[in-house]
């Protein structure tokens, strides 16, 4: 019979797992610390188990990993992508980001993308299948274990694929993420990113986890935004901002707004008036990021006057707004950059 990929079974599930082959539930949670907090790729390294119970587990459960096929170290701000090459030989990016005060993991969530956002480099390659909770893990375990001088204080899923389409093996991995006797990271030091995926949405607005939710807006044109973003002729403006709204009145958390301003597309004055216009009584924020070049895409980042502007505007109008840095433009850290540099 196939074997249990270990890494998609949740600590409560392991328990069950383990009192079926007849030993203690306990014994989930050493395997948990194994496996989570020190890495191991095999179950005879988790020396304080009895040699029984590492042969019941080798017999029953496999551990997945990951391989590094490419990586790339900017050198104006120390972003590092990983091109990841999967057991099925398929690959993904996950992107480190380290600051002062936190370092950050950019996660993918699928190998492709259903979604063709026309700016993302993530595009052409179209959808190949959802990862796994155990490869979302893989990326988080790969990268710390190549980075032992950082602590891992934040998760994104703003890599490959949407999140909210994966749904389950996600919110999967997220537990984990999250799990005192794994990764132990604060579930508020977790976000979502989609680009507008409703009932997704209000699924996540009835979990008992405090995540982020991050939405990727880049108009408030449904022209425009159907245009960048073609899943808003499926879950237009309209409908999307009434789901933010239920979704911050029931869980009494901001909402963030992700907003990539393209020269001469959706970085007017005009479109500023009509963001903040189009957000008032929403508790959200704005995080605004100039475009990051991707070759082939046709679209230019606008001056940095121009980013400046925008962000005045929505400041006069009341509207909350961070101005983000673009990181790792040396290195084409775009989402999708690396994988199309391979090709």
């Amino acid at each position: 019979m196939p074997k249990t990929d270990i890494k998609n079974i949740s600590k409560d599930g392991l328990k069950s797992e383990l009192v079926r082959i007849g030993e203690k539930p306990y014994r989930a949670t050493q395997v948990f610390r194994w496996l989570y907090k020190v890495g191991v790729k095999s179950f005879d390294e988790m020396t304080d188990l009895n040699k029984e119970l590492r042969e019941k587990l080798k017999e029953k459960f496999h551990i997945t990993k990951v391989v590094a096929l490419d990586s790339k170290r900017s050198l104006s701000d120390g972003t590092t992508k990983y091109l990841l090459k999967l057991e099925d030989s398929q690959t993904i990016e996950s992107v480190l980001l380290p600051e002062d005060e936190r370092t950050t993991l950019c996660l993918s969530s699928q190998v492709g993308c259903k979604f063709a956002c026309s700016f993302c480099a993530s595009a052409p390659f179209g959808f190949v299948r959802n990862l796994k909770a155990s490869e979302i893990l893989d990326e988080v375990l790969f990268i710390k274990a190549h980075n032992k001088d950082r602590t891992i204080t934040n998760i994104v899923f703003m890599g490959i694929g949407e999140p909210l389409d994966n749904y389950n093996n996600v919110m999967r991995a997220i537990r984990i993420l999250n799990d005192e006797d794994a990764f132990k990271i604060g579930a508020r030091r977790i976000t979502i990113s989609t680009c507008g995926i409703i009932p997704g949405m209000e699924r996540i607005a009835g979990e008992k986890i405090q995540i982020e939710l991050s939405v990727s807006l880049h108009s408030p044109d449904d022209k425009i935004r159907s245009k960048l973003v073609p899943i808003n002729k499926r879950y237009p403006l309209n409908d999307l901002i009434s789901a933010c709204k239920d979704y911050t009145e029931e869980t009494k958390r901001i909402i963030t707004f992700e907003y990539v301003l393209i020269k001469g597309v959706n970085a007017s004055e005009g479109d500023a008036f009509k963001l903040a216009r189009l957000l008032t009584g929403l508790n959200c924020k704005v995080n605004l990021i100039s475009y990051n070049q991707i070759r082939a895409k046709g679209y230019e980042a606008p001056g940095t006057e121009g980013v400046k502007d925008f962000f005045r505007t929505l400041k006069s109008r009341g509207v909350n707004v961070m101005l983000r840095k673009s990181k790792g433009e040396d290195i084409d850290a775009g989402c999708g950059q690396l994988r199309i540099s391979k090709l």
